[in-house]
């Protein structure tokens, strides 16, 4: 592997890292241009590209969820119209923003299966993201109040942990960081007796040991189960294959259960001392809100979902109560994938998850025990992962997703599988997935030049401001910049400043604007409030 593909893999691990995750849209647009560019590299450069059976699945499987959002975007739906068997999205903008996400870290995946192959190369790339965990575990560690994100954006955060706005998600990068920072050290603490402890594996403990304690620092109760359950299946994959008595096996695999089962039931008990608070708290309440009124929605678009990433277009008029900050995401990425797409292909990508799954499992058969406890790491580090996707939004984020990426990239590396295929990818497939790409990253630029005109237009004067927000929500409308607007002219109709005439005029257009926008969002509660108090 080149030392220039290190360098941007770096600058792309350590930006999004500490660019609040990435989850702005500079910081998405940023991130996507280096995923694509590092990716368009290796495509235009090779011309035979290798694979394992695994990453063929993979491939093949987010190969099928992009082919199937660019149809939904094709045919975007309206929340009253009835469904259709056809791909559908209620939300195009929002379709786009997860889908080009999705498109950057395939090609990406794509592009580190063809240039990582040997264990050192692992290593490289696996201290490389560690290094990036470990400098926002110091950072929340030391300030975990939001300091560091006050220093940059001026606004004070309740929940957040180092450079990421919530403390969750804070806490799924340094726990999928700490399993990463495994593969340096644990093997060869276990399994090479004379070289247990040489300078360079003290130095790699000591970073395992920031991210352990990070982890906790987080307060996240979902990150402290996360890490238990990632322990857990390391110790019990470990068991299971380098373990070679049949009843020692069968004693610790019982052993480790009990072990594991009493460490997460202590968690749950001491919730309040982990996380700040108790379980079946406002939080956790206002998530079951969310799952239930998920699966309302899915007895109304069965078939095939509501495109992905656009649950939040017409979760509103399934709440029973408002959730202020709740329904942006449904703080279940697996239940949101089901709802994107719907029972029937839903019920697709799920049996290849399971296809994977079943030949990740088999990659231990025939492996050197280094190699199998190596396994058992990334195995660790992508149920720990999983977990947490379970009960939040880590695929949303880039600078997580990222983490998940690169362990299933390891687990396609030619360390493993020897059963190494090559195939041609033709000129016409490479110039579709660019054209694909530069579509996706011109959506990209459009929702940054947006979010630009929103984040300097309180410098202008209230009539320019309003002037401007209305022509500048044209370039991208993506119903969280529509409420904005509203929000924003509604305000300024307030303002003493403007004649009474004045105010009159920043009303009506707020009341067209909302009357325009509630035909593509209909029964959307805040755009139907604004609708209302204008007239």
């Amino acid at each position: 592997m080149k030392i220039y593909y290190y360098l941007i893999f770096a600058f792309l691990v350590l930006f999004s890292a500490l660019a609040f995750g990435g989850s702005e849209p500079w910081g998405l647009l940023v991130f996507n241009i280096t995923c694509l560019s590092l990716a368009w590299f290796i495509l235009l450069k090779k011309h035979h590209f290798c694979y394992t059976s695994l990453s063929k699945t993979i491939l093949i499987l987010l190969g099928f969820i992009v082919i199937l959002s660019l149809l939904q975007l094709l045919n975007q739906h309206n929340f009253m119209q009835k469904p259709s068997f056809l791909p559908f999205t209620l939300c195009r903008y929002y379709s786009l923003e997860g889908l080009s996400l999705l498109f950057s870290l395939s090609l990406l995946y794509f592009a580190l299966t063809q240039i990582i192959e040997r264990t050192k190369e692992i290593k490289i790339i696996a201290l490389i993201l560690t290094i990036g965990a470990v400098i926002v575990g110091l950072i929340g560690i030391n300030w975990q109040k939001g300091e560091y994100i006050n220093l940059f954006r001026g606004v004070s955060m309740l929940s957040s942990f180092g450079p990421f706005a919530s403390r969750n998600n804070g806490s799924q990068f340094v726990m999928a960081g700490f399993f990463i920072s495994l593969l340096l050290w644990l093997p060869h603490f276990i399994l090479d007796k004379k070289q247990r402890l040489p300078h360079k594996n003290i130095w790699y403990l000591t970073l395992s040991a920031i991210l352990f304690i990070g982890v906790l620092f987080a307060h996240s109760r979902g990150g402290v189960i996360a890490l238990f359950l990632g322990l857990f299946t390391i110790l019990f994959m470990g068991i299971l294959y380098l373990k070679k008595e049949k009843w020692s096996k069968i004693i610790y695999l019982i052993a480790t259960i009990f072990i594991f089962g009493g460490i997460i039931g202590l968690i749950i008990q001491y919730s309040s001392y982990i996380g700040l608070r108790e379980f079946g708290t406002f939080s956790d309440k206002s998530r079951l809100l969310l799952y239930g009124s998920a699966f309302d929605m899915l007895k109304d678009f069965p078939w095939t979902g509501v495109g992905f990433d656009a649950f939040s277009a017409a979760i509103d008029a399934y709440l029973k109560v408002s959730l202020k900050g709740f329904p942006r995401y449904l703080h279940n990425d697996w239940l949101e994938l089901l709802l994107s797409f719907g029972y029937l292909f839903g019920t697709i990508i799920i049996v290849f998850i399971g296809a994977i799954v079943f030949k990740l499992c088999k990659l231990f058969k025939g492996l050197e025990p280094k190699k199998q406890l190596r396994l058992a790491i990334i195995c660790g580090g992508l149920v720990g992962f999983s977990f947490t996707a379970l009960i939040d939004f880590p695929f949303h984020l880039p600078a997580c997703a990222l983490l998940f990426f690169c362990l299933l990239v390891f687990t396609s590396a030619a360390s493993f599988d020897k059963n190494v295929k090559e195939a041609k990818l033709y000129l016409p497939v490479k110039i579709v997935l660019i054209l694909i790409s530069l579509g996706l990253l011109f959506a990209n630029l459009q929702y940054f030049r947006t979010w630009r005109s929103f984040a300097f237009a309180r410098k202008l004067s209230p009539q320019i401001q309003v002037e401007q927000l209305s022509r500048d929500i044209n370039i991208y409308p993506s119903p969280v910049f529509i409420k904005r607007v509203l929000l924003a002219n509604y305000k300024t109709s307030l303002s003493k400043e403007l004649t009474e005439e004045e105010r009159q005029q920043i009303k009506e257009k707020t009341h067209n604007l909302s009357k325009k926008y509630l035909q593509k969002y209909p029964k959307d509660k805040q755009i139907s409030q604004f609708f209302v108090i204008t007239k």
